[in-house]
């Protein structure tokens, strides 16, 4: 503001000079002429000459023009003013263009009054009083109100003394009266009415808590002397209570007290009324209007089950964030934003509207990456984390490396299939091929499988789930020296129990993801058998960054049998788990990996990434009979024994067809022990690490 003002008086200056009026006002010759206001409203040109300390007649000098500008733009009436100097001979006119606020005229009454209440006058208080007690004492009544016996009276204080009476909470009128007295005094008497004792407390239109209930929070006793402000509707005992529940729309319509004490509470819990779901405006300025841009994708049973609030419930504000929270979760939408309102021909009733913005979950994309173990890598994979508007995930994937290996799969996965109470469903049919050129002649070098995989799921609530998951495999291992090493058909049956509260499936920032899993299969024609047990624990949450900063964690710890084939031992090793070193560098048939990374969005499209990862796997290897022999070395498992180490740094950028993965990872550790360590190696891939 006092920038505007320097510059309003140096453009004055100029345009002064401008007119060879700054030089006739340093030889003091010129005066004011007539002072009119323009663009008046409300106020009256008489009222604002007052206000200014320049007057006809007086000498003209630039001053003038600052002294009137700051004194009308004190005046919380006049939201603008401009002055325009006009010379005629010695005379210099002035045009104040002023614009008034919105009521002007009543605003400045009230200001002229309060003025003239707080001018000290010339009369003396001799007595303060108060008349019309009963049960409260005269100290306590009042203390603490500003005006005092011997003070200059002021009108003001004695208007501000009953209304720090009123505000007590003990009466139910207070009249301030004042008089002058013979001796030229002034006497202040305030004219009270006390509130009742209360005898009876009787609340209507609550369902949610019992009269008892409300009654205690309300903190009125029957007996004792009624205090207003406890019933003040807006912060009373009662709405507190049923906002500390989560029922914010609560409120007080009505609230009577009857002379004889009886105290009637009339309440509005909210009742909802609907619940509808929007689709976010995604049209551009002078973009025609499509069904397509205003039609959500998703199919209305599938938000629908995502629902904690229902029509015909008490409005509960928790129940409306763990609506948003199930959207999110999904990892379908993007934006999940509600409108609450009210609705005119019921004032209990409020209308929830969830204003929503779908990711683009439909996604055709091809791929091209390099790594030193897998070589370049193309890939074309066609899939949909909402097929068909509902919610399932489908998908086919064809990979191939120059190195051999190649992988094609189509998968279906249903997390909440309709018409039912959380049951899940899914399924797949795949052929891979991985080859290892690194491998000896007693090595695998490459494994080929082909398989179906079944999985049957049930949600024990919005966070617990239970599957069952069996598969059927036929597995070849051949050797580097080209000789098979094995070949099986395998059937394995897979529970699992999984705790899941990410707030977002793909990219989650906060809650606990854990599943610990069995398998157990048997090789069909073969007296082998095989089993595996993994715990898998993430963690996510914000730092002291808030939105813009998360860390994330993941420990994972597994077992298999000794008598597990070769193809189905652990790995451990690149981007899924310990980067910086080859994938699948560390094998062996119990493994354990660890992470650390922090997450920072640096915007809408960019996270930047630390991370630190740790882990191994163990067996024992030996040679008999030409032939290599892995066994398990629990020994070495249980100490975990010569862990290998590394950092790095990663970028992810956000895409319609989810997050591009970028790290760069450098071992701490040799490969072999007593060995040199490697350089750092590149990963690209898709989707958060986890």
């Amino acid at each position: 503001m006092r920038n505007k003002i320097y510059a309003l008086i140096i453009t004055v200056t100029l345009f002064l000079s401008m007119n060879g009026i700054t030089k006739a006002a340093e030889n003091e010759r010129l005066k004011v002429g007539t002072i009119q206001f323009s663009q008046l409203k409300e106020l009256p040109e008489e009222f604002l000459l007052e206000k200014i300390p320049v007057k006809s007649g007086d000498a003209y000098s630039n001053k003038s023009l600052s002294e009137i500008y700051l004194a009308l733009k004190r005046l919380n009436y006049i939201s603008n003013v401009n002055v325009y100097p006009q010379q005629e001979g010695d005379t210099v006119n002035l045009v104040v263009e002023v614009d008034e606020t919105d009521g002007a005229l009543e605003t400045a009454r009230r200001a002229e009054s309060y003025k003239d209440l707080n001018q000290k006058t010339d009369f003396v208080v001799s007595k303060v009083d108060i008349k019309g007690l009963e049960k409260i004492s005269r100290e306590e009544a009042l203390k603490g109100i500003p005006i005092k016996k011997g003070d200059q009276f002021v009108p003001q204080k004695a208007i501000d003394g009953a209304q720090k009476i009123f505000q007590k909470g003990f009466f139910s009128s207070v009249e301030p009266s004042v008089e002058r007295e013979a001796d030229n005094t002034i006497s202040v008497t305030y004219i009270v009415e006390e509130n009742p004792v209360v005898t009876n407390v009787e609340i209507s239109g609550n369902t949610l808590f019992t009269q008892k209930e409300l009654e205690k929070a309300l903190g009125v006793k029957r007996g004792e002397m009624l205090n207003g402000n406890i019933l003040n509707p807006d912060a009373n005992g009662i709405i507190k209570h049923y906002g500390k529940e989560g029922y914010t729309t609560a409120r007080i319509e009505s609230i009577n007290v009857s002379k004889d004490g009886d105290v009637k509470i009339g309440l509005s819990e909210g009742m909802v009324d609907s619940v509808v779901f929007k689709k976010k405006n995604s049209k551009r300025e002078n973009e025609r209007s499509s069904e397509y841009k205003s039609r959500l994708r998703t199919k209305p049973y599938v938000l629908e089950r995502s629902l904690a609030i229902k029509p015909g419930e008490i409005f509960n504000i928790e129940n409306v964030n763990a609506t948003i929270r199930d959207l999110y979760r999904t990892g379908v939408f993007t934006s999940v934003e509600p409108i609450i309102s009210g609705k005119e021909d019921d004032p209990n009733a409020r209308a929830i509207e969830f204003v929503i913005e779908e990711r683009a979950t439909t996604t055709i994309n091809g791929s091209i990456s390099y790594g030193t173990s897998v070589g370049l890598v193309g890939g074309l994979k066609l899939a949909d984390s909402n097929f068909l508007g509902r919610g399932e995930e489908a998908s086919i994937n064809i990979e191939a490396s120059n190195k051999g290996d190649k992988t094609f799969d189509i998968s279906w996965f249903d997390p909440w299939l309709k018409n039912t109470e959380r049951v899940q469903a899914g399924g797949s049919i795949y052929w891979r091929e991985s080859v290892d050129e690194d491998a000896g002649p007693l090595d695998v070098k490459k494994v080929r499988r082909t398989g179906t995989r079944w999985t049957l799921g049930k949600g024990l609530n919005d966070k617990i789930y239970v599957r069952l998951s069996a598969r059927y495999d036929h597995y070849k291992e051949v050797l580097g020296s080209k000789a098979i090493n094995d070949k099986y058909n395998l059937f394995a049956i897979t529970p699992s129990l999984i705790y899941d509260s990410r707030d977002n499936a793909f990219s989650p920032t906060k809650g606990i993801y854990s599943s610990l899993t069995y398998e157990k299969g048997e090789l069909v024609s073969d007296p082998r058998h095989y089993d595996q047990f993994e715990a898998d624990l993430r963690a996510y949450h914000h730092t002291f960054f808030k939105d813009k900063n998360s860390m994330a964690y993941r420990v994972v710890w597994a077992s298999t049998g000794s008598g597990t084939p070769d193809a189905l031992r652990f790995s451990i090793g690149g981007a899924e788990t310990l980067r910086g070193y080859e994938y699948g560098k560390f094998e062996g048939f119990n493994k354990f990996h660890a992470t650390v990374e922090n997450r920072t969005q640096i915007n809408n499209t960019v996270q930047f990434v630390t991370f630190f990862d740790i882990g191994n796997a163990w067996q024992k290897t030996k040679i008999e009979n030409g032939k290599k022999i892995n066994a398990p070395d629990r020994h070495s498992a249980g100490k975990f024994a010569d862990l290998k180490k590394g950092v790095g740094i990663g970028v992810r950028l956000n895409t319609p067809i989810g997050p591009l993965r970028f790290d760069y990872g450098w071992p701490l550790d040799p490969e072999v022990k007593g060995g040199q360590k490697t350089g750092g190696k590149f990963y690209f891939s898709f989707g958060q690490t986890f």
